[in-house]
C-alpha cells in the first residue's frame, strides 16, 4: 500500500498546473513581430516606388508564413503533449493586452484547454490577407493606412496577444 501511495504522489507531482513556457515560440513571435513592423513601415514609405511593389517583396510573405507554420507546429506539439496554456491563463493574458474590439471579437471565447494554435492560425490568415491586399495593389504598394490596419489591428494585435500569452506562461 505504501509503495502504491508513494507512486501515486510521485505521478501527481509531475502534473503541471501551469503550462510550459516555450522560449522558441516566444523568440519566434518577437522576431516575427519586429520583422513585420519593419516590413510594413518600409512598404508604406516605398508606396508607389519599385521597391514597394508586391512583386519585389513577395518573399517576405513566403518566409513569414513559413515561420508561422513552424510556430503552429510547435504549439500543436505542446497541445499533444498536454502542456497547452489553459483557457484561464490565455484569457488573463489577453485581458492585459490592448486589443482592438474587432480583434478581441475575432478571438472570441477560446475552447477549454486550447493552445495558442488558435491565435497563430488567425495570424496566418491575416498574413495571407495582407499578402493579397499587397498583391492586388500591385505597383501602388501599401498605403499609409496599412500601418494602423496591419500593426495596430489585425496581425499586430494578434501577435501582441500571442506574445502576452508567452510572457504570462514565463511569469507563472
Amino acid at each position: 500500500f505504501f509503495l502504491s501511495f508513494t507512486l501515486l504522489l510521485t505521478a501527481c507531482a509531475s502534473v503541471r498546473l501551469v503550462p510550459a513556457y516555450d522560449e522558441q515560440i516566444d523568440n519566434g513571435l518577437t522576431e516575427l513581430y519586429a520583422d513585420t513592423s519593419g516590413f510594413v513601415d518600409r512598404m508604406v514609405q516605398s508606396a508607389g516606388k519599385p521597391e514597394g511593389t508586391f512583386e519585389q517583396n513577395k518573399d517576405f510573405y513566403t518566409d513569414s508564413l513559413g515561420k508561422l507554420d513552424a510556430l503552429i507546429a510547435r504549439a500543436e506539439a505542446n497541445r499533444v503533449l498536454g502542456s497547452c496554456p489553459s483557457t484561464k491563463l490565455m484569457g488573463a493574458a489577453l485581458d492585459q493586452v490592448s486589443l482592438p474590439q474587432e480583434v478581441r471579437g475575432q478571438i472570441g471565447t477560446l475552447p477549454q484547454g486550447d493552445c495558442e494554435v488558435v491565435l497563430f492560425r488567425m495570424i496566418r490568415d491575416d498574413f495571407q490577407d495582407m499578402r493579397e491586399i499587397h498583391r492586388l495593389r500591385g505597383d501602388k504598394g501599401l498605403p499609409l493606412e496599412a500601418r494602423d490596419q496591419f500593426l495596430s489591428g489585425s496581425i499586430g494585435a494578434l501577435m501582441r496577444a500571442a506574445i502576452a500569452v508567452e510572457v504570462a506562461k514565463r511569469a507563472k
